[in-house]
């Protein structure tokens, strides 16, 4: 019993110790000015202060000209004269280089034959839409009538032939008969043989031409088919020419007549820009600087080929490339700030003018991507130039005059609820909830907060609200 009370007193003793301790740990120096509870608990602060707000996104690029102009050649041809270097700065309309005419003379030769080739192909055209020529008209008519003629004097000769026909059958037929008394008076002694025999050459000489005549009947008949068919043709002819008749034919050749003088306008329009291009001087379109140009004298030009580049450095601009973390945040307009640091430090203002509408690889890997963007530099001054590599920071959302804190004194519960340790004037602790806003890594927008307050700088777990502390001001207002 008497071990029990011993155990008893020994740990009353520990804990009085241990309350000790803590006392002097928390006892603030008294070297220092504090406020609040000078026995309190010891914490440090920080003050709600108001201001701009913004969140940024960093990243590098390289400076390029916004206006880039590459002047190629427009036909094959040779440089007779250079009157630019690299680096030379040039106004809008100085003459670069001087190209030899050879090109403009073939251009112009060409143009001069196809003018003619055209010219003959629409009047072809125009010939075969409007009817023959007034002899071509004369000729058919010509041949209408004497195929005309052709079938009726057939048809005549047929008639004739028919009616010689007919006189020679009734001929035949008599004939014949008296041929058959002939033989029977010869049987009965009444005529002589001679007699006889002339009967039977008559009658022969009667059947050779009843089919002599026949024949021809047939073959008039033949004859008659043939002028019909000469007249039709020629009396399609005529009426093709008087646009009376619309031949496949001469339909087909206008189409094809057509195609032609469209080709023809093609090439004589392509000839005539190769002429206006094929001008003997190359000047600035702009003003600028000249990056690259020919250097020799005489060497020939290939039509396509690359002749002069000149820059803008006036108007620079930087591309560069976000991590597809930021897509959303990422917008034409946004604003940015741009660095450079050589021999001094510069630091610009820029906006964002373009974003890619896709993400593209990095490396040809399908697992690494990043967006493209390109930013607008403002006031580039004399000493940015295009190549420069600098720093850029892209300020995706800003706000002006809002109460913000440091995130350092946000503590949240268990549930996910933010709140904050206000410092009331009477040194205790409020527990305030908070609703977090703009954040930009270091401090949070808040609005349940006033410009000024005071908040726990490194909140405890063991702090609680109505908690008395001791605490120094922060450093903008010691």
């Amino acid at each position: 019993m008497k071990n029990k009370k011993l155990w008893i007193s020994l740990l009353v003793i520990l804990a009085v110790a241990a309350l000790a301790g803590i006392t002097v740990a928390k006892k603030p120096n008294t070297q220092e000015k504090l406020s609040g509870f000078k026995d309190g608990v010891r914490i440090n602060t920080e003050r709600v202060r108001k201001g701009t707000l913004q969140t940024k996104i960093s990243t590098n690029g390289k400076l390029e000209a916004q206006d880039t102009h590459i002047i190629y050649a427009e036909a094959n041809n040779k440089i007779i004269g250079i009157h630019k270097k690299v680096g030379e700065t040039v106004k809008k309309g100085e003459v670069i280089l001087t190209l030899d005419t050879d090109s403009q003379q073939k251009t112009k030769k060409q143009l001069e034959a196809l003018d003619l080739q055209l010219k003959a192909a629409q009047e072809a055209v125009e010939q075969l839409i409007t009817g023959g020529s007034e002899r071509e008209i004369l000729n058919a008519q010509a041949a209408v009538v004497q195929t005309q003629k052709a079938e009726q004097d057939a048809k005549d000769q047929l008639d004739t032939a028919k009616t010689n026909f007919e006189n020679f059958e009734r001929d035949l037929k008599n004939q014949k008969k008296d041929y058959e008394v002939a033989v029977q008076l010869l049987s009965e002694g009444l005529i002589s043989q001679k007699e006889m025999d002339d009967a039977k050459t008559k009658l022969t000489d009667l059947e050779q031409k009843a089919e002599n005549t026949k024949a021809s009947i047939t073959s008039l008949q033949k004859s008659i088919e043939a002028a019909g068919l000469q007249k039709k043709t020629a009396e399609y002819n005529l009426g093709v020419l008087l646009n009376q008749i619309q031949d496949p034919n001469k339909k087909q050749s206008i189409t094809v007549k057509q195609a032609e003088i469209k080709n023809l306008q093609t090439q004589i329009f392509n000839a005539r820009n190769d002429l206006e291009k094929s001008g003997t001087q190359i000047t600035a379109p702009i003003d600028g600087v000249i990056t690259e140009v020919p250097t020799k004298e005489g060497m020939p030009v290939v039509q396509g080929s690359a002749l002069v580049n000149i820059i803008d450095p006036s108007k620079l601009v930087i591309k560069s490339v976000i991590a597809p973390y930021y897509a959303a945040d990422l917008q034409v307009d946004l604003e940015a700030k741009i660095r450079y640091t050589g021999s001094e430090t510069i630091e610009l203002g820029g906006k964002v003018t373009k974003v890619a509408p896709e993400a593209a690889a990095i490396d040809n890997s399908l697992m690494n991507t990043n967006i493209p963007i390109e930013i607008e530099v403002s006031n580039t001054g004399n000493v940015m130039k295009p190549g420069f590599i600098v720093g850029v920071e892209v300020i995706t959302h800003m706000k002006q005059e809002v109460c913000m804190v440091p995130l350092s004194a946000v503590m949240k519960d268990p549930i996910e609820s933010a709140y904050v340790y206000v410092i009331k004037e009477d040194g205790t602790l409020e527990k305030r909830n908070i609703t977090l806003g703009l954040n930009n890594g270091t401090e949070v927008e808040v609005e349940q907060v006033q410009e000024g307050e005071l908040l726990a700088a490194h909140p405890e777990g063991f702090l609680k609200e109505g908690m008395k502390v001791a605490y120094s001001l922060p450093d903008d207002a010691k």
